[in-house]
């Protein structure tokens, strides 16, 4: 009886250990965010694409994105504006390249495209301005070259879109 209640409290301190451990580095989820405690809201602007390169939708479809990715992933309220978490930017580059020279003969061709997206984003953090930032976050994909651009599939360009703004979240909420 006595190993039995000296497991127990073991485990117990363990346990408490554990938590005191994780909650010293700030408020930790299982989706890897760290989100001070006074951080209740974000807003997401419309990512506009002056541009006019892509999908005549390619500014709803990354602005969606972003929005049911921080709905997802946080616990935050979704503003028009205002919010305490504060994201903005524009679509500056839909293009694409060759991403595989071969030699046919005389001649050079590609034997892959490569479709690189990329998006400037304004990030405001209102209770931590140091936290703030203008960045470009650029993600590419490669696709076969006998296959143009306009006839990709809405789903290779929408998961273009979520790697991109997986890479800004991690930047913005998982601090990494």
């Amino acid at each position: 009886m006595k190993l039995k209640n000296s497991l127990l409290k073991n485990y117990m301190l363990a346990l408490l250990s554990l938590l005191f451990i994780v909650s010293g580095c700030g408020v930790y989820s299982f989706t890897g965010t760290t989100i001070s405690p006074d951080i209740k809201t974000i807003s997401i602007q419309n990512f506009e694409n002056p541009t006019g390169e892509g999908p005549a939708n390619l500014t709803q479809l990354v602005t969606n994105n972003f929005k049911n990715y921080y709905r997802r992933n946080t616990n935050l309220t979704l503003l028009q504006q205002e919010g305490d978490l504060q994201l903005e930017g524009q679509i500056v580059s839909f293009t694409v390249s060759p991403a595989a020279i071969q030699r046919d003969g005389e001649i050079d061709r590609a034997a892959l495209n490569r479709l690189t997206l990329g998006v400037q984003v304004r990030f405001t953090n209102t209770k931590n301005p140091d936290e703030s930032f203008d960045q470009l976050f650029s993600i590419s994909q490669d696709f076969p070259e006998d296959q143009d651009v306009t006839q990709l599939s809405p789903a290779f360009i929408d998961q273009l879109t979520e790697r991109l703004v997986t890479d800004v979240f991690n930047k913005t909420v998982a601090n990494w």
